[in-house]
């Protein structure tokens, strides 16, 4: 059995330290980013609330209206509308994207406090680290080792082709789950697949996308496909991830957008869920 000499062990670290910081700062700038995106949550509350008392004035077939904000002075606000549904059934769309936002935020903002705290320790540690100490060095390298900053299993030089198909997963159910592996995949999944189908994607963050085959799935095939839907994108390493769950057929793809975006039309539900990676590996078809 060779011996990882000192300097070795501690070159380790050193780049190990480093890397595992880098990611955690990029992981605090999505999570911001997240945030500015979502924007102003109460803005959605007050428009369905002035939708509710407004309701038997406002002309729908116009798309939009005007009414007064009550929160400021002479302050209008301009309200986008569904000309296929009720003034009342617009308002509840407006509350539905509040919960749903709202929730998201939270869970944001909860995994940006954790991400900072996360990121000063360790920094902390970086500045204490003797590189000439030896055991120190030994303590940390596993600590980053189950911290998953340090790989433990030998890695290839080359990297392997990626496969023609999506990752591929079966449920506790036995529900054939995919998971697409690059923004054309994700395209070419969503795009194709059966319209009374399920689709998956994280709230707010790259990742994945993932449809589940099922018309009609039980919970628990909808629980671990969201892990799995968090577990493929960006907020792999978060304790808590929303994911935004809609049927195929709500999904819908701009003229001119780019590779992997798609947009969702009508009312969808957001599960929040922990990306569980010893699932993941549990429910992987295995190749023949």
């Amino acid at each position: 059995m060779s011996i990882q000499p000192e300097t070795d062990i501690s070159t380790e670290v050193i780049q190990a330290m480093q890397w595992q910081i880098d990611h955690t700062q990029k992981q605090i700038n999505s999570l911001n980013k997240a945030i500015k995106h979502i924007g102003n949550t109460d803005d959605l509350k007050v428009k369905g609330t002035l939708l509710k008392t407004y309701a038997k004035k406002i002309d729908k077939q116009k798309g939009y209206t005007t009414l007064p904000d009550y929160r400021q002075p002479n302050h209008e606000l301009t309200i986008y509308l569904d000309v296929k549904k009720s003034i009342m059934e617009n308002a509840e769309n407006y509350f539905h994207q509040y919960r749903r936002d709202k929730r998201g935020l939270d869970t944001i903002q909860h995994n940006l406090d954790l991400a900072k705290t996360n990121l000063q320790k360790q920094l902390d540690r970086q500045a204490a680290f003797d590189k000439d100490n030896l055991q120190q060095a030994k303590t940390i390298k596993q600590q980053l080792i189950d911290e998953d900053a340090i790989k433990t299993e030998v890695l290839h030089s080359s990297k392997a082709p990626e496969p023609a198909h999506p990752r591929r997963f079966y449920t506790t159910d036995h529900v054939l789950v995919e998971v697409g592996k690059s923004s054309v995949q994700n395209d070419h999944l969503t795009l194709t697949a059966n319209k009374d189908f399920y689709w998956m994607h994280v709230s707010e963050l790259a990742g994945s996308h993932v449809v589940v085959h099922s018309s009609d799935p039980s919970e628990q095939t909808l629980l671990e496909a969201a892990s799995l839907t968090a577990y493929y994108s960006k907020g792999r390493g978060l304790k808590q991830v929303p994911v935004d769950i809609a049927k195929v057929a709500q999904l819908h793809k701009p003229k001119g957008a780019k590779a992997g975006l798609v947009l969702i039309s009508g009312k969808f539900d957001t599960l929040t869920v922990y990306p569980d990676g010893e699932m993941a590996q549990k429910l992987a078809e295995k190749e023949k």
